[in-house]
């Protein structure tokens, strides 16, 4: 009876620690390209899609197709996600209820397509893609329905990266080129990214960061925009903003062991992955913490 009880009393012991050990390593790292809504964080993990409560928590998986997803976004009203994803050999524009189900396939060019942005009022998306630049060196801009549909050109700069649509929808703030995809860190030279505010109805483009550093990503927030630059001391991708009525540029973050990836604004905080964390930064004091 005593060796039954010390048996039963080690299975017990064992199936603790076992159970100690498996919480302990739920340290998800890798973590990518993540957004952020009023309510939800969605990410990409192992190539599929993720969401979670901006609070943490346990992350559901929104997806599990043997293709890649990436560079998720919310639609303006959190509903649904536009994203990139290679399904059948070719990168296209999908998007999907916040919810999960079956998603919409928005682009069938046979160039990569790279999902951006939603425009402000969530009729339109922002994608960047190489489909008629004539060489597979650089993209260009594009607006097209989220339910498909033929693309339109936009009256942008013949190429173009990365940008966002203003809050009013009538200035888009964009990279024509960028360092997102590289590994030259630290790089200082004439492809380093600079951010420029374009009207889209005048026609016109202004530099607005003008330095040799790597300044690109560009987040509005009202008359705000944020972005990524490694200008600092330290040369580490960190969050800056440029405010457009005092022409002030300031650092936001300070990170100093790892850069920046990829950070994406919602209607109140910033989301960000660094060191393969999330982070989550308060747009009404500047303010950051990781999301367990």
């Amino acid at each position: 009876m005593n060796r039954l009880i010390r048996y039963a009393a080690l299975s017990v012991l064992c199936l603790f620690v076992s159970a100690s050990v498996a919480r302990a390593q739920v340290d998800a790292r890798m973590l990518q390209n993540p957004d952020v809504s009023k309510t939800s964080i969605v990410f990409s993990y192992a190539g599929d899609l993720w969401i979670v409560p901006k609070a943490g928590g346990t992350a559901l998986k929104l997806s599990s197709p043997p293709g890649q997803e990436l560079f998720p976004h919310f639609s303006p009203d959190g509903s649904r996600i536009a994203y990139t994803a290679n399904y059948d050999g070719n990168y296209d524009v999908f998007n999907v209820a916040s919810g999960g189900g079956v998603p919409t396939r928005v682009t069938y060019h046979g160039m990569t397509d790279r999902i951006l942005d939603w425009y402000p009022d969530g009729k339109a998306l922002l994608f960047a893609s190489l489909m008629a630049s004539g060489r597979q060196r650089y993209n260009q801009f594009y607006k097209v329905s989220p339910e498909g549909g033929m693309p339109e050109a936009l009256p942008a700069p013949p190429f173009g990266e990365f940008a966002a649509i203003s809050p009013d929808g009538k200035l888009i703030a964009y990279t024509p080129q960028s360092q997102a995809f590289r590994t030259w860190k630290r790089y200082r030279g004439g492809w380093a990214p600079d951010i420029y505010i374009f009207d889209l109805a005048k026609n016109t483009a202004e530099n607005v960061t003008k330095n040799d550093a790597n300044d690109e990503m560009p987040m509005w927030s009202g008359r705000k925009l944020y972005f990524l630059s490694d200008r600092d001391q330290n040369e580490r991708a960190n969050i800056w903003v440029y405010d457009l009525d005092s022409k002030q540029t300031k650092a936001v973050t300070n990170f100093t062991d790892y850069d920046i990836h990829f950070p994406a604004i919602g209607p109140d905080d910033i989301v960000f992955e660094a060191g393969g964390e999330v982070y989550l930064l308060s747009l009404a004091d500047e303010k950051y913490k990781t999301v367990k």
